[in-house]
């Protein structure tokens, strides 16, 4: 359990570190997809968990060689539990692309609001399960948002 817990946690160092430097780096060919208005359906940014799920499976399928590789099984699994938590809150939460029930807590706020930040400006926070967003950001988030009538944002700005 200590590796699913660990693998899972590290994660988030890994999710930012993919998102900004892959997503917004040479990988923005896909991404872009994600900032631009919602059109619903499928967007080229949805290749991104499919590769990241490929690598899960293979963890899993590397598990099964023996016992000297036994503990990529738990590592795979918190890695997995990872990517499952993501897309809860990203697209379930966050975007809206499914309809299914989410509770009201205070923490999936906080996401949703360091999300719309993320998509306001294209840079931090990176993170998503525990996002970081400066002081300063937040505070030019909000007097951007004042500034901007409700009709004049664009659908993924008003996440």
């Amino acid at each position: 359990m200590a590796l699913v817990a660990v693998s899972f946690v590290a994660m988030e160092a890994v999710s930012y570190a993919t998102h900004r430097w892959v997503m917004h780096g040479f990988g923005m060919a896909w991404h872009r997809s994600h900032h631009l208005p919602d059109r619903g359906g499928w967007e080229r940014n949805d290749l991104f968990p499919l590769a990241f799920s490929a690598l899960g499976v293979l963890g899993f399928a590397l598990a099964s060689y023996g016992p000297a590789v036994r503990p990529l099984f738990w590592i795979a699994t918190g890695v997995t539990l990872y990517g499952a938590a993501y897309a809860y809150v990203h697209d379930v939460f966050i975007h809206q692309r499914l309809r299914l029930p989410v509770p009201r807590l205070r923490y999936l706020g906080w996401l949703r609001e360091a999300h719309r930040v993320h998509h306001l400006f294209g840079g931090e926070p990176y993170g998503m399960l525990l996002p970081v967003v400066p002081r300063a950001l937040r505070e030019r988030a909000e007097r951007r948002s004042l500034r901007l009538a409700p009709s004049t944002r664009s659908a993924r700005a008003r996440l």
